[in-house]
């Protein structure tokens, strides 16, 4: 699905995030206070604006209300942000995503009116930290307050083993769901085969579980 997009501030995140969608198919109208910036990113996106986003008539001369969502880029210029978001409300704009870098802003950014807040600075750091402290753990994804999916390597106990015999969904509440090699990705329909050194599974459940499964 391609939405039309406007995201406001251009610095790194901004610029990357309206380029991107951009590339993707999107509708994107790239806003900033700075000419400078605007001139950088016009070959990159549709349409690209130098305007103040706290000036009423600005917004609705932009039809501000009529993009799919609204993406705040920058997170420095709180007050900014939050007269912005103030008069988008105001003007019924239907999603607006805000960037903060602490807690406290986003709090602030949900209370006024913003309907997701982002901590991209937060969030790599705590990756980075998650990487460095499990290696075995490639990827992770958050399916809802219980349970994730991870992208684990198959520990140095697990080889040799099968699914049959490690009986990890009675033991530990946890699905393996897919494993992949060097060869090829397929889903796990045979619990009778033996894990091999350099296998990666996808694995669903409690974090907590599988981070201290597959160490």
């Amino acid at each position: 699905m391609k939405y039309d997009i406007a995201i406001i501030g251009l610095g790194t995140f901004g610029f990357e995030l309206a380029a991107n969608l951009a590339k993707a198919g999107h509708g994107i109208l790239a806003i900033d206070i700075d000419e400078k910036k605007i001139n950088a990113i016009k070959d990159f996106v549709p349409v690209a604006v130098q305007a103040d986003v706290t000036d009423k008539d600005v917004l609705e001369k932009l039809e501000i209300d009529k993009f799919d969502k609204v993406i705040f880029g920058m997170s420095n210029a709180l007050e900014t942000i939050i007269l912005s978001i103030t008069l988008m409300k105001k003007m019924k704009v239907k999603y607006i995503i805000a960037k903060a870098n602490t807690y406290i802003k986003k709090e602030i950014l949900l209370k006024i009116g913003a309907d997701k807040v982002v901590l991209p600075e937060i969030a790599t750091a705590i990756r980075l930290a998650d990487k460095i402290s499990h290696p075995t753990i490639l990827e992770k994804y958050e399916l809802d307050a219980n349970n994730s999916l991870l992208e684990v390597v198959v520990p140095n106990k697990f080889i040799g083993k099968t699914l049959h015999q490690l009986d990890l969904r009675k033991k530990h509440g946890i699905n393996v769901v897919m494993k992949k090699d060097d060869k090829k990705t397929e889903v796990v329909s045979d619990p009778n085969v033996a894990f091999k050194q350099g296998d990666i599974v996808f694995v669903i459940g409690s974090v907590s579980v599988i981070e201290n499964l597959f160490v």
